[in-house]
């Protein structure tokens, strides 16, 4: 963990990720992002989010949420092999 703009996080892929709201930063989207795998792992979702935070020219993620999620029994339809999915979300951030 390390400490920037005033609050904690770390940082991957050159984004920082922080689960609180970064003061005085200019929010420009909500980001999401799923993976179907129960073996996916938190860096998985972090290389998406980030890859999601550059496109959209933001230099962090505030707001960060991540977990697992139980499919329910109608995303089985849509071939989803696991029965859990990794997700993640957040704001993406210019500060």
């Amino acid at each position: 963990m390390e400490e920037r703009h005033g609050v904690r996080g770390t940082v991957h892929d050159g984004i920082f990720f922080s689960e609180a709201i970064i003061p005085r930063a200019a929010t420009i989207r909500h980001l999401q992002v799923e993976i179907s795998r129960q073996n996916a792992t938190l860096a998985e979702v972090k290389t998406k989010l980030a890859a999601q935070v550059r496109e959209c020219g933001g230099s962090a993620l505030a707001s960060f949420k991540y977990g697992q999620r139980k499919h329910h029994w109608l995303d089985y339809l849509s071939f989803k092999w696991d029965t859990e999915s990794w997700y993640g979300e957040g704001d993406a951030v210019r500060v």
